[in-house]
């Protein structure tokens, strides 16, 4: 039987075992990797102040009206408080 539990699925080989305890150790390393990585990014130092007040377009979700944009200022998106900008991109 495999190290990481007694019981075996049904019909269960010898090479499917020995694969899932590969799988089932790299997990964990993974998991920690990740969470390494996650307290590096959080150690990094505050970047650089940006060189002017970028303005950024919006118009609408589905493209269906092209006249109306919306603009707002990067300095917009921040507040007392607020000091997390989340962009989620796609094209």
């Amino acid at each position: 039987m495999g190290k990481f539990h007694s019981r075996q699925f049904p019909g269960e080989s010898e090479t499917y075992r020995q694969a899932r305890d590969e799988l089932m150790e790299a997990e964990p390393k993974l998991r920690r990797q990740i969470e390494d990585v996650a307290a590096l990014r959080r150690r990094l130092p505050k970047g650089g102040k940006i060189k002017e007040d970028y303005i950024f377009e919006e118009g609408a979700a589905d493209f269906s009206d092209r006249t109306t944009v919306k603009q707002t200022r990067f300095s917009e998106l921040f507040y007392p408080g607020k000091n997390s900008l989340v962009v989620y991109s796609f094209m």
